[in-house]
């Protein structure tokens, strides 16, 4: 008899698990439609140049996850102290933080179980970005960098931009300051992803940025970086356009041989490896991406971001990654992405409501 209840037991506990599974899904139904719409263009892609969609597979995401573990558990414990810092100031806040923990680890089943769903669907995305950032110049020769050049000195009154930014920014340290920031895109990201995944408090915030997030990357970092296929100031003598950029190459250089710059470590990297694409400016379209979803968080963190942006916007000038007009453009395209995330997050939003009658399932 004990063997039959126990038996029962475990099936009923198997039932509940496999509708909290079916649960997660569900409440990320549009971010894992994207997703696959996405991948589907990447066949296509692939069909079409004769590629192998090599950086996707499932030793690729297993690697990928095992690697980004220590910056998640870092994330969390940084959002969680920020948030009782800032809102409940416990007079005990390592008692605080240890039940707040156990709390979200092992009771709360489903934030669980939707990060990890939303977090999986964010990684394969990134895996088929990636091939599909490496057929770029096979779909579209890199040819509109004399273009947007020439629309730089338009708008700028005759002169290239980092010309007009170097008085200020051509200092050693100033260039290392600005060098790290640019760098540090690649931490904050990770860190609005990672909590994104995990809100569970406010569906609405937590899947726009998601959603807002993966369109970013589709319109702006495939369909528009295809479309005007390009390399960037820093690569502008390298792909033979001329000599135009060599004096912020040279700059670049040589405050690199005193002082190792990471964007100089970088660029030479790609050079070597490919995928590269400078229109539009994704490190800027997602900084703002990142501002837009902190000020639904706090204001004074919003205003933080804002000036991050502006920030990534002079970096990507002054380190030659970008000509200002990509990032004139990727602020666009982050404004559509966010409203169009907002809209499809309101879609999210009623789809996760109950049906009539239907039971909520907990563990």
């Amino acid at each position: 008899m004990q063997t039959d209840i126990s038996q029962e037991g475990h099936w009923a506990g198997g039932r509940r698990f496999a509708g909290l599974v079916g649960l997660a899904v569900r409440q990320n139904v549009v971010l894992l439609a994207l997703v696959f719409l996405y991948y589907l263009s990447a066949l296509i892609v692939s069909n079409y140049t004769v590629t192998t969609i090599s950086t996707v597979s499932l030793s690729i995401i297993v690697r990928m996850m095992a690697s980004f573990i220590p910056l998640f558990l870092a994330s969390m414990i940084i959002w969680r102290f920020s948030y009782m810092a800032a809102v409940d100031r416990p007079a005990k806040p390592i008692i605080w933080l240890v039940q707040d923990f156990k709390k979200i680890i092992l009771v709360d089943h489903l934030r669980l179980l939707n990060c990890f769903v939303a977090f999986i669907a964010i990684l394969f995305f990134t895996a088929v970005f990636t091939y599909v950032k490496e057929t770029i110049p096979k779909l579209n020769p890199f040819s509109w960098d004399v273009i947007f050049a020439s629309l730089d000195q338009r708008i700028h009154g005759g002169v290239d931009p980092y010309v007009i930014l170097q008085p200020v920014f051509a200092n050693p340290a100033v260039m290392r300051i600005v060098d790290i920031a640019y760098s540090a895109w690649f931490l904050f990201i990770y860190f609005f992803t990672f909590i994104a995944c995990m809100d569970r408090e406010n569906p609405i915030r937590r899947n726009s940025f998601l959603i807002a997030f993966v369109l970013t990357w589709i319109f702006g970092g495939s369909l528009l970086a295809t479309l005007f296929s390009s390399v960037g100031p820093i690569y502008f003598h390298d792909f033979g356009f001329g000599d135009q950029f060599l004096p912020i190459k040279s700059m670049l250089m040589s405050i690199h041989e005193h002082r190792p710059l990471l964007a100089v470590e970088m660029q030479t990297m790609l050079l070597g490896t490919g995928g590269i694409s400078a229109m539009p400016s994704m490190h800027l379209a997602t900084s703002w991406i990142m501002a837009f979803q902190a000020f639904r968080y706090s204001t004074k963190l919003g205003w933080v971001m804002v000036a991050f942006a502006i920030l990534i916007q002079i970096g990507s000038v002054v380190l030659g990654w970008h000509y200002a007009i990509d990032g004139y453009i990727g602020f666009l395209v982050a404004i559509a992405c966010w409203f169009g995330g907002v809209k499809l997050a309101q879609i999210q939003y009623r789809i996760d409501r109950p049906k009539k009658g239907e039971k909520v399932v907990s563990l």
